[in-house]
């Protein structure tokens, strides 16, 4: 992305870029484990990821644009950040990337909740997606104390 001024549309297309990665992330992160509770949460954090972004996409349609105060296509670079899942990587390994891609969700999610110029409903979605990307945090979390 390059640096400029962007337009709450482009918040929320880059939320569902988010989304859809996630998803892939977890569809992916399934077939190289083999522990079944970690299949299962992956599983079932990938499916939550396929909700949020059609969430997204449903607000998107239906959402008056505007310009996103505050936020320019150079801090979003910063605010998310994957990485891969290397070659061989254990169900720990799996599960520790995740958590990050899940923290750095959570706290992008709550910056843009707090943006002035947002419309009720998208400010609403933007705090139930904070709080079940924190609700993902926990659940990863729990799951890597019992490996």
């Amino acid at each position: 992305m390059s640096q400029g001024e962007m337009k709450i549309s482009d918040i929320l297309k880059y939320s569902i870029r988010i989304e859809h990665e996630s998803m892939l992330f977890y569809k992916g992160a399934s077939g190289l484990v083999t522990e079944e509770g970690v299949k299962a949460l992956l599983a079932e954090l990938e499916a939550e990821e396929v909700k949020h972004e059609s969430r997204l996409a449903g607000i998107l349609e239906s959402t008056t644009d505007g310009d996103a105060e505050g936020f320019d296509r150079l801090s979003l670079d910063k605010l998310i950040q994957n990485r891969e899942i290397p070659a061989g990587a254990d169900a720990l390994a799996v599960l520790t990337i995740a958590l990050e891609r899940e923290e750095y969700t959570r706290d992008f999610y709550r910056q843009v909740s707090t943006m002035t110029n947002l419309a009720a409903d998208v400010v609403d979605l933007f705090i139930m997606l904070f709080k079940q990307e924190s609700g993902h945090v926990t659940r990863i979390k729990h799951k890597i104390e019992k490996l």
